[in-house]
């Protein structure tokens, strides 16, 4: 009985060397599979010669390859524009996230310049620092541009979250 047992990988190796027949450039996977069905069933009924072509199934199948093919490509093409949907979508919600990320910079760099200008508009007072004043004033222009720049992320974003809601 261990005699009888195959100790070789001649199948599979035979199936490589089909496999290296039935290959061109460029084929898709299921191009590869169909040729290999095709030249499985040849062997399987002795040859070329052996295939009954007035088969109802065969005759059948030919007919309808064409529809089949059509059905296919309309797949893929649907398949293809809902990709092209998703990504756009993604990347529109990877550009709301980074405005949404510098707004929210420029609202505590704002927030931080104010709370320094009262600081130093405070000092200025006690001190009678016409100096302080100065700074505290530059520093309250540079806040109110920081605003303006948040207002304009703001119709950006405004704009972005309306394009998401479009598609």
């Amino acid at each position: 009985m261990l005699l009888v047992l195959s100790h070789g990988q001649a199948t599979v190796e035979r199936g490589f060397s089909v496999n290296m027949q039935v290959e061109t450039d460029n084929m898709h996977e299921e191009s590869v599979v169909a040729k290999r069905t095709i030249c499985d069933y040849v062997s399987y009924v002795g040859g070329t010669q052996h295939v009954d072509v007035t088969n109802k199934k065969l005759i059948l199948a030919a007919t309808t390859a064409r529809h089949k093919y059509s059905a296919y490509l309309n797949e893929l093409h649907v398949k293809e524009a809902t990709d092209a949907k998703s990504k756009k979508r993604k990347a529109l919600q990877q550009d709301l996230e980074q405005l949404k990320t510098k707004k929210r910079r420029l609202q505590k760099d704002a927030e931080a310049l104010e709370k320094e200008a009262d600081d130093l508009a405070a000092k200025a007072e006690q001190k009678h620092d016409f100096m302080c004043i100065t700074k505290s004033n530059s520093l309250r222009k540079t806040a109110k541009q920081k605003l303006v720049d948040i207002q304009e992320l703001n119709l950006q974003l405004e704009s972005i979250q309306q394009q998401c809601r479009d598609k």
